[in-house]
């Protein structure tokens, strides 16, 4: 659950706009949660994931009051809330009887609310400790974000549940040009902010691309290109508190310096170095494993992903580009086959493979990569390798 999803019960304006101000830092209440009768709020519980309501009693407050009490009974899991301009202690007793947890006076709304909804509904983080996928690149047009993307939609994921993706591309933000969004605020704004990171934080900076996919974009559209600077230990702060949100969190880290790019490692169930077979990605490569290694960082936790694949026409085969990345004979160089008509048509609608060509070969072999991941134990010994792809 997000406080993104809580719902609101108003036809005042000024109550609305009161409350979406409210939660614009911590939350933003979406327009379409906010709702005009109780017929419309109980279809919304049905489909569950409504950690509060929020609701604007001062039309008819014994009315409203009556009829929330079924639905606090049967929704026992959400909190009500109730709104209103003047609070009579009878109104508090009869809120309390249906089972209202609070009462909360529309002035005291701006001040207030933010706090109200973070007592009654906590994101449990940290009872539950999620993954994160580091997504390394050896190069410009590897398709690091083509897979980062297409990885988060395949990994397990449940209706209530989105995997997230993280773009820490501060040139291009390709995760959020991919998929056609943007907002004010991403991974940047976190790093960049002093103090705690926490769930809340972490929701309410993040984009939702479907019901499954959720991105937290690098930063805004309009900031891509400025100078960025990475602290290393901030980073894997903001990774943990998102495997603390999420349970699969894909990163997109495309040109990060090795001492990020070894945190992430450290931070990871996982990383993959995808690359193209030739002599400059091939050397780059070698560059990252060798920073990697000088760090203190066990390799067994990277696997390199050979992309734009094909059998014939390759003026470097898989043997020779193993053998020049110094892989040793039980190490895999995975496969993603070279299916550049699909790739480029779910890039166009802004869209996984999944969803637009699910039968493509590329989306295949990301299929079997990410259950392979997905089978990886929490820790692994070292000289476990990926199945080839």
């Amino acid at each position: 659950m997000a406080l993104r999803d809580v719902l609101l019960l108003s036809n005042e304006t000024s109550t609305v706009n009161a409350v979406t101000a409210a939660m614009s830092t911590n939350g933003q209440l979406s327009s379409e949660n906010v709702f005009h009768n109780l017929a419309q709020v109980a279809a919304r519980l049905e489909r569950g994931g409504v950690p509060a309501v929020l609701l604007d009693i001062d039309d008819q407050p014994d009315g409203t009051l009556a009829s929330i009490e079924p639905l606090a009974r049967k929704y026992v899991d959400t909190k009500f809330i109730a709104l209103a301009g003047v609070v009579r202690q009878e109104l508090l007793f009869e809120a309390m009887h249906v089972g209202v947890r609070h009462v909360l006076l529309k002035s005291a709304v701006p001040e207030d609310l933010s706090g109200v909804l973070h007592r009654l509904c906590p994101v449990s983080i940290g009872s539950a400790q999620g993954n994160a996928i580091t997504i390394l690149s050896a190069g410009g047009g590897c398709g690091a974000t083509t897979l980062a993307v297409n990885v988060a939609a395949e990994l397990p994921v449940t209706p209530t549940e989105p995997n997230l993706v993280v773009d820490l591309d501060h040139s291009y933000g390709a995760v959020g040009t991919y998929l056609g969004l943007d907002g004010d605020y991403g991974a940047f704004d976190l790093f960049s902010r002093p103090g705690e990171i926490d769930g809340q934080l972490i929701q309410s900076t993040t984009l939702s691309s479907s019901t499954t996919l959720h991105a937290m974009l690098s930063m805004s559209r309009r900031r891509l290109g400025d100078n960025a600077v990475l602290d290393a230990k901030r980073v894997g702060h903001v990774i943990d508190a998102c495997k603390q949100t999420y349970l699969w969190n894909v990163i997109d880290a495309p040109r990060v310096s090795h001492d990020v790019a070894a945190e992430l490692v450290r931070r990871s169930h996982a990383t993959l170095l995808p690359l193209q077979l030739m002599i400059k990605d091939i050397q780059v490569a070698r560059q990252i494993l060798a920073g990697l290694s000088s760090r203190g960082v066990n390799l067994a936790r990277v696997f390199l992903i050979a992309t734009r694949y094909r059998k014939r026409g390759l003026t470097i085969s898989l043997d020779e580009a193993k053998r020049a990345l110094g892989l040793k004979d039980e190490q895999t160089l995975g496969m993603l086959s070279n299916d550049f008509a699909a790739v480029t048509e779910a890039a166009n609608l802004g869209k996984p493979l999944s969803q637009t060509s699910p039968r493509s070969d590329y989306r295949r072999d990301v299929q079997k990569l990410a259950g392979t991941l997905a089978a990886l134990p929490k820790l692994f010994s070292v000289g476990r390798s990926l199945a080839a792809h």
